[in-house]
């Protein structure tokens, strides 16, 4: 279990729910790790869509306008970034947004972005398309937060993964009590 002072999410925060009808989005969890980073994980799931899914749902093509799936994390990445840098470059809005972090992610702290996505396993194979164009349109926005890439993993993968499997077990507990 994380301790309180360690994670939040946006999403249970006053001054992002009063922005949310607003077209501002936020990444599911956001948790300070061992090592001192501010790790965001985005958990998507298409499990439920499975029969009607297919690349083009979620995966941009070239001439056209991005898939709603894939500009949804665009913007979740993109707005949580913003949110973050209003708290640590001491907007208005980032004051009133900041006393409610956890005291370390109130100010500018190393940042891992992570989003994990449940497919069925004939998409899959989408992945690694999906990484590289996530990574291709958010390069610019990254660099202006110092982080190298977006890691995109599967679902399952995240589940197996230590660095994430006790956060996210401890997340769908709290929301099953919820």
């Amino acid at each position: 279990m994380l301790p309180d002072d360690r994670h939040f999410r946006f999403a249970d925060l006053a001054p992002y729910r009063a922005l949310s009808g607003q077209h501002l989005k936020e990444m599911d969890f956001a948790w300070i790790d061992g090592q001192g980073r501010l790790i965001l994980l985005e958990v998507r799931s298409y499990a439920q869509v499975t029969e009607t899914l297919t690349g083009p749902d979620f995966m941009p093509t070239k001439g056209r306008a991005a898939p709603f799936r894939f500009q949804a994390l665009l913007d979740k990445v993109t707005d949580t970034l913003l949110m973050l840098a209003a708290v640590w470059s001491g907007t208005d809005w980032g004051r009133t947004l900041s006393p409610l972090l956890p005291l370390a992610a109130r100010q500018p702290l190393p940042l891992k972005v992570v989003i994990a996505v449940d497919l069925p396993p004939a998409l899959t194979v989408h992945l690694q398309g999906l990484r590289d164009s996530l990574n291709a349109r958010l390069q610019g926005r990254l660099a202006l937060v110092d982080v190298p890439r977006v890691v995109l993993m599967d679902h399952a993968r995240l589940l197996s993964n230590p660095m994430f499997s006790s956060f996210v077990q401890t997340a769908q507990a709290r929301q099953m009590q919820a």
